[in-house]
Protein backbone atom coordinates (compact mmCIF):
# COMPACT_ATOMS: atom_id res chain seq x y z
CA UNK A 1 0.00 0.00 0.00
CA UNK A 2 1.02 3.52 -1.09
CA UNK A 3 -0.13 5.95 1.25
CA UNK A 4 -1.89 8.89 -0.94
CA UNK A 5 -1.27 11.84 0.55
CA UNK A 6 -4.36 14.44 0.63
CA UNK A 7 -3.10 17.86 -1.85
CA UNK A 8 -5.99 18.69 -2.81
CA UNK A 9 -7.60 22.36 -1.81
CA UNK A 10 -10.92 21.74 -2.45
CA UNK A 11 -10.65 18.40 0.11
CA UNK A 12 -8.57 20.19 2.37
CA UNK A 13 -11.12 22.72 2.93
CA UNK A 14 -13.76 20.24 3.63
CA UNK A 15 -11.44 18.65 6.14
CA UNK A 16 -10.92 21.61 7.92
CA UNK A 17 -14.67 22.82 8.31
CA UNK A 18 -15.17 19.02 9.69
CA UNK A 19 -16.91 17.66 7.06
CA UNK A 20 -17.88 13.98 6.22
CA UNK A 21 -16.20 12.76 3.66
CA UNK A 22 -17.27 9.52 1.87
CA UNK A 23 -14.41 7.64 -0.40
CA UNK A 24 -15.69 7.51 -4.46
CA UNK A 25 -18.65 5.49 -4.18
CA UNK A 26 -17.44 3.46 -7.22
CA UNK A 27 -14.93 2.02 -4.83
CA UNK A 28 -17.35 1.72 -2.36
CA UNK A 29 -18.73 -2.26 -1.20
CA UNK A 30 -21.55 -3.10 0.39
CA UNK A 31 -20.01 -2.15 4.09
CA UNK A 32 -20.16 1.41 5.26
CA UNK A 33 -17.64 2.58 8.19
CA UNK A 34 -17.51 5.79 9.94
CA UNK A 35 -13.77 7.03 10.50
CA UNK A 36 -13.91 9.91 13.44
CA UNK A 37 -10.74 11.49 14.28
CA UNK A 38 -10.21 13.72 17.25
CA UNK A 39 -9.94 16.55 14.68
CA UNK A 40 -9.52 16.91 10.67
CA UNK A 41 -6.55 19.52 10.81
CA UNK A 42 -2.97 18.96 11.46
CA UNK A 43 -0.52 16.52 9.43
CA UNK A 44 -0.81 14.02 12.18
CA UNK A 45 -4.76 13.68 11.80
CA UNK A 46 -4.65 14.36 7.96
CA UNK A 47 -1.90 11.58 7.44
CA UNK A 48 -4.37 9.12 10.19
CA UNK A 49 -7.29 9.81 7.18
CA UNK A 50 -5.53 9.07 4.12
CA UNK A 51 -4.51 5.77 5.44
CA UNK A 52 -8.39 5.20 6.91
CA UNK A 53 -9.11 6.46 2.98
CA UNK A 54 -6.49 4.11 1.60
CA UNK A 55 -7.38 0.76 3.57
CA UNK A 56 -11.61 1.62 2.26
CA UNK A 57 -10.10 1.97 -1.57
CA UNK A 58 -7.91 -1.63 -0.90
CA UNK A 59 -11.01 -3.76 0.36
CA UNK A 60 -13.79 -2.09 -1.74
CA UNK A 61 -15.75 -0.48 1.27
CA UNK A 62 -17.33 2.60 2.06
CA UNK A 63 -15.05 5.03 4.54
CA UNK A 64 -16.39 7.97 5.42
CA UNK A 65 -14.41 10.62 7.53
CA UNK A 66 -15.89 12.36 9.80
CA UNK A 67 -14.08 14.92 12.51
CA UNK A 68 -14.46 18.36 13.72
CA UNK A 69 -12.64 20.98 12.59
CA UNK A 70 -10.36 21.09 16.32
CA UNK A 71 -10.53 18.96 19.07
CA UNK A 72 -13.70 20.02 20.20
CA UNK A 73 -15.43 17.33 22.52
CA UNK A 74 -18.96 18.57 22.20
CA UNK A 75 -18.68 18.82 18.42
CA UNK A 76 -17.12 15.20 18.16
CA UNK A 77 -20.30 14.08 20.44
CA UNK A 78 -22.61 15.40 17.88
CA UNK A 79 -21.03 14.13 15.16
CA UNK A 80 -20.72 10.49 16.83
CA UNK A 81 -24.34 10.83 17.30
CA UNK A 82 -24.95 11.70 13.34
CA UNK A 83 -23.18 8.88 12.60
CA UNK A 84 -25.07 6.35 14.17
CA UNK A 85 -28.57 7.63 12.93
CA UNK A 86 -26.93 7.22 9.53
CA UNK A 87 -26.33 3.58 10.98
CA UNK A 88 -23.46 2.62 9.22
CA UNK A 89 -21.97 -1.06 10.06
CA UNK A 90 -18.62 -0.14 12.08
CA UNK A 91 -17.39 3.26 13.59
CA UNK A 92 -13.86 3.97 14.61
CA UNK A 93 -13.13 6.80 16.57
CA UNK A 94 -10.07 8.64 18.76
CA UNK A 95 -12.42 10.16 21.57
CA UNK A 96 -11.51 14.00 22.51
CA UNK A 97 -13.48 13.16 26.08
CA UNK A 98 -13.48 9.31 26.75
CA UNK A 99 -16.14 9.33 29.09
CA UNK A 100 -18.25 11.73 27.01
CA UNK A 101 -17.79 9.58 24.02
CA UNK A 102 -19.43 6.56 26.64
CA UNK A 103 -22.76 6.73 26.17
CA UNK A 104 -23.30 7.74 22.18
CA UNK A 105 -20.82 4.43 21.48
CA UNK A 106 -22.68 2.09 24.00
CA UNK A 107 -25.61 3.51 22.16
CA UNK A 108 -24.51 2.66 18.86
CA UNK A 109 -23.32 -1.01 19.96
CA UNK A 110 -26.66 -1.45 21.37
CA UNK A 111 -28.02 -0.86 17.35
CA UNK A 112 -25.98 -3.40 16.59
CA UNK A 113 -22.99 -1.06 15.38
CA UNK A 114 -19.36 -2.53 15.47
CA UNK A 115 -17.42 0.20 17.63
CA UNK A 116 -13.63 0.01 17.90
CA UNK A 117 -11.46 3.09 18.90
CA UNK A 118 -7.54 4.06 17.91
CA UNK A 119 -5.49 6.75 19.02
CA UNK A 120 -7.43 7.70 22.43
CA UNK A 121 -9.36 4.79 24.06
CA UNK A 122 -13.27 4.99 26.05
CA UNK A 123 -12.12 1.97 28.05
CA UNK A 124 -15.55 1.53 29.51
CA UNK A 125 -17.81 1.80 26.76
CA UNK A 126 -19.20 -1.19 24.98
CA UNK A 127 -16.56 -0.86 22.24
CA UNK A 128 -14.80 -3.75 20.66
CA UNK A 129 -11.16 -3.44 20.93
CA UNK A 130 -8.48 -0.20 21.07
CA UNK A 131 -6.17 0.10 18.18
CA UNK A 132 -3.02 2.07 18.37
CA UNK A 133 0.89 1.29 18.02
CA UNK A 134 1.72 0.41 21.72
CA UNK A 135 -0.54 0.68 25.21
CA UNK A 136 -0.84 4.35 26.48
CA UNK A 137 -0.33 3.56 29.97
CA UNK A 138 2.74 1.29 28.92
CA UNK A 139 3.99 4.71 27.30
CA UNK A 140 3.79 6.69 30.06
CA UNK A 141 5.91 4.08 32.28
CA UNK A 142 8.70 3.66 29.36
CA UNK A 143 9.08 7.46 29.15
CA UNK A 144 9.96 7.97 32.89
CA UNK A 145 12.46 5.02 32.40
CA UNK A 146 14.33 6.62 29.64
CA UNK A 147 14.48 9.44 32.15
CA UNK A 148 16.01 7.61 34.41
CA UNK A 149 18.11 6.01 32.45
CA UNK A 150 19.39 8.91 30.36
CA UNK A 151 19.14 11.90 32.94
CA UNK A 152 18.64 10.77 36.97
CA UNK A 153 16.48 8.29 38.70
CA UNK A 154 15.80 11.71 40.92
CA UNK A 155 15.39 14.16 37.77
CA UNK A 156 13.13 16.73 38.52
CA UNK A 157 10.39 16.41 35.33
CA UNK A 158 7.22 18.65 33.70
CA UNK A 159 4.44 16.96 32.02
CA UNK A 160 3.15 18.44 28.50
CA UNK A 161 -0.31 16.97 27.55
CA UNK A 162 -2.63 17.98 24.70
CA UNK A 163 -6.58 17.31 25.47
CA UNK A 164 -6.80 16.91 29.06
CA UNK A 165 -10.11 14.60 28.65
CA UNK A 166 -8.94 12.55 26.32
CA UNK A 167 -8.41 8.93 27.27
CA UNK A 168 -4.91 8.74 25.54
CA UNK A 169 -3.24 11.46 27.78
CA UNK A 170 -5.04 10.30 30.78
CA UNK A 171 -3.66 6.81 30.62
CA UNK A 172 0.10 7.91 29.87
CA UNK A 173 -0.24 10.46 32.40
CA UNK A 174 -1.11 7.47 35.11
CA UNK A 175 1.81 5.59 33.22
CA UNK A 176 3.83 8.07 34.43
CA UNK A 177 2.69 8.54 37.99
CA UNK A 178 2.68 4.79 38.78
CA UNK A 179 5.99 4.24 37.10
CA UNK A 180 7.43 7.12 39.66
CA UNK A 181 5.79 6.20 42.36
CA UNK A 182 6.89 2.28 42.29
CA UNK A 183 10.00 2.52 40.40
CA UNK A 184 11.53 5.71 41.13
CA UNK A 185 10.22 7.18 44.50
CA UNK A 186 13.06 10.23 44.56
CA UNK A 187 11.90 11.52 41.08
CA UNK A 188 9.50 14.61 41.08
CA UNK A 189 6.61 15.77 38.28
CA UNK A 190 7.36 19.52 39.12
CA UNK A 191 4.62 21.05 36.09
CA UNK A 192 1.76 19.50 34.19
CA UNK A 193 0.61 21.90 31.06
CA UNK A 194 -2.14 21.30 28.67
CA UNK A 195 -2.36 22.39 25.27
CA UNK A 196 -5.75 21.68 23.64
CA UNK A 197 -3.56 20.00 20.98
CA UNK A 198 -2.95 23.60 19.90
CA UNK A 199 1.37 24.10 18.95
CA UNK A 200 1.19 27.74 20.14
CA UNK A 201 -0.50 27.40 23.62
CA UNK A 202 2.31 23.73 24.21
CA UNK A 203 5.08 26.43 23.31
CA UNK A 204 3.87 29.00 25.83
CA UNK A 205 3.40 26.46 28.08
CA UNK A 206 6.88 25.30 27.58
CA UNK A 207 8.53 28.89 27.77
CA UNK A 208 6.25 29.09 30.96
CA UNK A 209 7.08 26.48 32.81
CA UNK A 210 10.47 27.06 31.90
CA UNK A 211 10.23 29.70 33.72
CA UNK A 212 8.77 28.72 36.61
CA UNK A 213 10.86 25.77 37.33
CA UNK A 214 14.58 26.96 36.10
CA UNK A 215 15.80 23.42 37.59
CA UNK A 216 13.73 21.40 35.65
CA UNK A 217 15.97 18.51 34.08
CA UNK A 218 13.06 16.67 31.15
CA UNK A 219 10.54 17.07 29.87
CA UNK A 220 8.00 14.32 28.74
CA UNK A 221 5.54 15.25 26.12
CA UNK A 222 2.26 12.91 25.73
CA UNK A 223 0.86 14.14 22.86
CA UNK A 224 2.34 14.70 19.06
CA UNK A 225 2.10 18.49 19.94
CA UNK A 226 4.45 19.03 22.98
CA UNK A 227 8.16 17.77 22.09
CA UNK A 228 8.92 19.66 19.41
CA UNK A 229 7.17 23.02 21.61
CA UNK A 230 9.43 21.83 24.17
CA UNK A 231 11.98 21.93 22.21
CA UNK A 232 11.70 25.17 20.63
CA UNK A 233 10.83 26.94 24.16
CA UNK A 234 14.42 24.90 25.39
CA UNK A 235 16.62 26.05 22.72
CA UNK A 236 15.28 29.56 22.80
CA UNK A 237 16.05 29.54 26.83
CA UNK A 238 19.61 28.01 26.01
CA UNK A 239 20.27 30.42 23.69
CA UNK A 240 19.12 33.32 25.93
CA UNK A 241 21.00 32.60 28.88
CA UNK A 242 17.60 31.95 30.83
CA UNK A 243 18.38 28.53 31.96
CA UNK A 244 22.22 27.52 31.90
CA UNK A 245 21.64 23.80 30.58
CA UNK A 246 19.76 21.99 27.76
CA UNK A 247 16.39 20.32 29.43
CA UNK A 248 16.30 16.44 28.19
CA UNK A 249 12.99 15.86 26.13
CA UNK A 250 11.02 12.59 25.45
CA UNK A 251 7.72 11.58 24.75
CA UNK A 252 5.38 11.39 21.23
CA UNK A 253 6.21 13.23 18.03
CA UNK A 254 6.16 13.92 15.09
CA UNK A 255 8.80 13.04 12.43
CA UNK A 256 8.70 16.68 10.40
CA UNK A 257 8.61 18.83 13.34
CA UNK A 258 10.98 17.15 15.37
CA UNK A 259 13.48 17.04 12.86
CA UNK A 260 15.67 19.74 13.27
CA UNK A 261 15.59 19.72 16.81
CA UNK A 262 16.98 15.69 16.74
CA UNK A 263 19.62 17.64 13.99
CA UNK A 264 20.78 19.87 16.40
CA UNK A 265 20.94 17.69 18.95
CA UNK A 266 18.52 19.56 21.39
CA UNK A 267 15.94 16.40 20.98
CA UNK A 268 18.54 12.59 21.42
CA UNK A 269 15.11 10.42 20.85
CA UNK A 270 11.31 10.69 20.62
CA UNK A 271 8.11 8.07 19.46
CA UNK A 272 6.18 7.81 16.88
CA UNK A 273 2.90 6.08 16.11
CA UNK A 274 2.95 5.89 11.98
CA UNK A 275 -0.27 7.20 11.82
CA UNK A 276 -1.77 6.36 8.71
CA UNK A 277 -0.74 2.66 9.39
CA UNK A 278 -2.70 3.22 12.45
CA UNK A 279 -5.30 3.96 10.88
CA UNK A 280 -5.69 1.67 8.15
CA UNK A 281 -4.77 -0.74 10.34
CA UNK A 282 -8.08 -0.19 12.35
CA UNK A 283 -10.22 -0.36 9.32
CA UNK A 284 -9.00 -3.75 8.03
CA UNK A 285 -9.42 -5.08 11.62
CA UNK A 286 -12.56 -3.53 11.63
CA UNK A 287 -13.35 -5.18 8.31
CA UNK A 288 -12.16 -8.38 9.36
CA UNK A 289 -14.84 -8.58 12.37
CA UNK A 290 -17.12 -7.51 10.00
CA UNK A 291 -16.70 -10.42 7.84
CA UNK A 292 -16.91 -12.69 10.78
CA UNK A 293 -13.21 -12.92 11.85
CA UNK A 294 -12.98 -12.85 15.79
CA UNK A 295 -9.73 -11.31 17.64
CA UNK A 296 -8.97 -13.08 20.56
CA UNK A 297 -6.22 -12.41 23.61
CA UNK A 298 -2.29 -13.46 21.97
CA UNK A 299 -3.33 -13.42 18.41
CA UNK A 300 -1.48 -11.81 15.98
CA UNK A 301 -2.15 -11.19 12.21
CA UNK A 302 -0.54 -9.87 9.43
CA UNK A 303 -2.40 -6.41 7.97
CA UNK A 304 -2.79 -7.41 4.55
CA UNK A 305 -2.14 -4.18 2.39
CA UNK A 306 0.81 -2.80 4.71
CA UNK A 307 4.16 -4.08 4.24
CA UNK A 308 5.81 -6.07 7.06
CA UNK A 309 2.96 -5.03 9.29
CA UNK A 310 1.75 -7.59 11.94
CA UNK A 311 -1.07 -7.00 14.63
CA UNK A 312 -1.11 -8.57 18.08
CA UNK A 313 -4.07 -8.62 20.24
CA UNK A 314 -3.47 -7.97 23.52
CA UNK A 315 -7.15 -8.11 25.75
CA UNK A 316 -9.24 -5.51 23.97
CA UNK A 317 -6.01 -4.07 22.46
CA UNK A 318 -4.87 -4.55 19.40
CA UNK A 319 -1.48 -3.04 19.04
CA UNK A 320 0.96 -2.74 16.25
CA UNK A 321 4.64 -0.98 17.43
CA UNK A 322 5.98 2.40 18.05
CA UNK A 323 8.78 3.85 16.40
CA UNK A 324 11.60 4.99 18.43
CA UNK A 325 13.15 8.29 16.17
CA UNK A 326 16.92 9.47 16.38
CA UNK A 327 19.65 11.05 14.41
CA UNK A 328 20.45 7.45 12.91
CA UNK A 329 16.68 7.03 11.09
CA UNK A 330 14.98 10.40 11.48
CA UNK A 331 15.50 11.02 7.63
CA UNK A 332 13.79 7.68 6.81
CA UNK A 333 10.41 9.06 8.08
CA UNK A 334 8.34 11.93 7.17
CA UNK A 335 4.94 13.17 8.24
Amino acid sequence: MKIRKIASIALAGLMAAGMCLPVSAEESGDKTIYFMPKEVAGAWNVYSCTGAEDAGKDLGIEVIISGPANADPTEQINMLEDAIVAQPDAIIIATNDAAGCKASIDKAVEQGILVLTYDSDSAESARSFYVNSASDYECGRMFVQDVAKDVAEDAKIAVMGGGISAGNQQDRLAGIEDEIAENYPDMEIVATTWSDDDTEVAKQNAENLLLANPDVQAIIGISGYEPHSAAAAVKEAVEQGTIEESVYITGLTLPDVIRPYIEDGTVKSAYVTEPAYLAYTAVYAANEMLNGTEYADGDTFAVEGLENVEATVTGENIYFGLIALDSSNIDNYSW
